[in-house]
């Protein structure tokens, strides 16, 4: 199982590599951004909603009367968790907050790098911490969650060197940047592997999966609603559909 959660894991960075390497070969605009956002970002809810959330909840109900508290509260506060990183510290994902990027913030990107940078790795740090949780048995939940990341990956490269670009970096660096920022999806799945497997409560275990899950939504949310829905709306439902639906097929026919 180890050997496959780092196999998953660095796909999942090679995702936001070619995301990345994208940008240098095509003309990025802002629709096509969008599509490949709400794309992705329909992907993560349905993993929470079709595998994370459900598993938490048969853990929690398995021990605990009050487990629908629990898993709320697991959903709350890793929602809440985004919401405080991306208002009081920095945007916690490129890709989600594309929008939110105006002119003035991109050409100050020298001087907030190293906050945006840290929040997109406890990002990363999560994402590698939902790939491991295949660890606890989530069944048919295993892939759906791994494919959701996996496209997650690729608009948030994409996004990040886009915004890197915009501020005069040179591709080396941008490639550099991404890279080790993404790395950190490799240590989360490592960690969460040893912590998953580790002799935990269900209960904890629930918590921690809802936890994950929240964090999802709020990425979903954060990227579907504002801006993007305000410019392109019409074009970020059929997206966010399509991602979602592809979710769902994954968990109904190939876990």
């Amino acid at each position: 199982m180890f050997p496959d959660i780092i196999i998953k894991s660095s796909i999942a960075v090679i995702s936001s590599v070619l995301g990345a390497l994208l940008l240098f070969f095509i003309k990025l605009d802002h629709k096509k951004l969008c599509s490949l956002i709400s794309f992705s970002a329909g992907a993560l809810l349905g993993a929470a909603g079709f595998a994370l959330i459900p598993e938490s909840f048969h853990n929690l109900s398995a021990y605990h009367r009050y487990s629908l508290v629990e898993l709320i509260f697991g959903v709350i506060s890793g929602y809440g968790l985004f919401w405080f990183i991306t208002k009081y510290y920095s945007h916690v994902c490129p890709a989600c907050s594309a929008s939110h990027f105006d002119e003035q913030t991109t050409k100050k990107f020298s001087e907030i790098v190293l906050t945006l940078l840290t929040a997109l790795s406890i990002h990363s740090f999560l994402d590698g911490m939902a790939i491991s949780s295949g660890g606890v048995d989530l069944g048919r939940g295993n892939n759906s969650i791994f494919i959701a990341i996996a496209t997650h990956k690729f608009p948030e490269g994409l996004a990040l060197a886009a915004l890197m670009f915009s501020s005069n970096y040179k591709k080396g660096k941008i490639l550099l940047y991404v890279v080790l920022v993404e790395m950190v999806t490799i240590l989360g799945a490592v960690a969460g592997t040893y912590i998953f497997r580790s002799n935990i409560s269900p209960v904890l275990l629930g918590i921690i999966m809802a936890h994950i899950a929240g964090g999802f939504i709020f990425l979903a949310i954060h990227a579907v609603f504002g801006e993007m829905l305000k410019n392109h709306k019409n074009l970020v439902l059929i997206s966010f559909g399509t991602g979602l639906l592809l979710i769902l097929s994954v968990y109904l026919m190939l876990d």
